[in-house]
């Protein structure tokens, strides 16, 4: 019954517009992005060209720092730094309202009566979603944010970002955006509310990261992951000896979670038993 599992969430993720709008999200977010801050940069440089026009003097706006801020928007790694924090977070965004069916909504309109008549059970039922939805992901993002790296570094000639980060940031990048969605999907399907769990997601993240910043937990946790692709690691300060520790430890809990998380959604769902014959409205 498994290898069905797995064929029923792969119809319905690729027969349907969610493979495709997860793709769309992942890889408009890495072309959009720096194609928008090189639109920027030009519109400085030319407005900078501007300003040292001779009709210009004598207007006071002829001082303007302009050269300066295009300099900020022809750093290669400042874009993609943001980039990548853009596809772990709209990108994010845009993922769970996608998938929201089968990350709970599918038990809220009764779409598993049929499969659990047919002998499905909550393990063959999980299994392949905690499963293929990761990998899905986790390949998509990591081939988006690498050509992302390198097409910053076609677009910007301001501090270009070394190949081996590129791979590295990807590498974060996606790990983390898997354990995001993991945690997404099991409160998801925990609560059968996955239209909820994206608001809780999405600012919750936002929220724990403030309240680790203040407590000064930056490192070795699974949000050191998106502290350092935001541009920590592109900075010339940036040591990847020092930070080693808190790279495998951040990657690894991010990934034990993510794993946990399927434990406990099949627990919680062999505790409660899903009843879709229940007589309530679907609203």
């Amino acid at each position: 019954m498994l290898k069905y599992g797995f064929k029923k969430e792969w119809m319905h993720f690729s027969r349907t517009f969610r493979f495709g709008g997860v793709l769309i999200a992942m890889i408009s977010m890495a072309l959009a992005n720096p194609l928008m801050y090189k639109f920027l940069a030009w519109m400085m440089e030319f407005t900078g060209e501007l300003m040292q026009d001779p009709a210009m003097q004598g207007t006071g706006l002829e001082d303007t720092n302009i050269g300066a801020l295009a300099m900020v928007y022809n750093d290669a790694a400042l874009v993609f730094g943001g980039t990548l924090l853009e596809l772990c977070g709209t990108s994010l965004l845009v993922i769970m309202l996608v998938l929201m069916s089968p990350f709970g909504g599918e038990q809220k309109k009764r779409a598993t009566i049929i499969p659990a008549c047919s002998g499905l059970d909550n393990k063959q039922y999980l299994l392949p979603k905690f499963i293929l939805y990761p990998a899905v992901i986790f390949v998509a993002n990591y081939i988006c944010a690498v050509i992302a790296g390198f097409l910053c570094n076609a677009l910007f000639d301001v501090n270009t970002v070394e190949i081996a980060d590129i791979f590295l940031g990807a590498l974060l990048c996606s790990i983390y955006l898997v354990f995001a969605v993991c945690i997404y999907m099991a409160l998801g399907l925990c609560t059968n509310r996955p239209g909820i769990m994206v608001v809780v997601i999405y600012f919750g993240q936002n929220i724990i990261q403030l309240i680790l910043a203040s407590l000064d937990l930056n490192r070795f946790n699974p949000f050191t992951l998106l502290g350092l692709i935001s541009g920590g690691m592109f900075s010339p300060n940036f040591s990847l000896e020092e930070e080693a520790g808190s790279i495998i430890v951040g990657s690894v809990l991010s990934i034990v979670i993510a794993a946990l998380m399927y434990v406990l959604t099949l627990a919680v769902l062999n505790a409660k038993k899903i009843n879709n014959q229940e007589n309530k409205p679907e609203f």
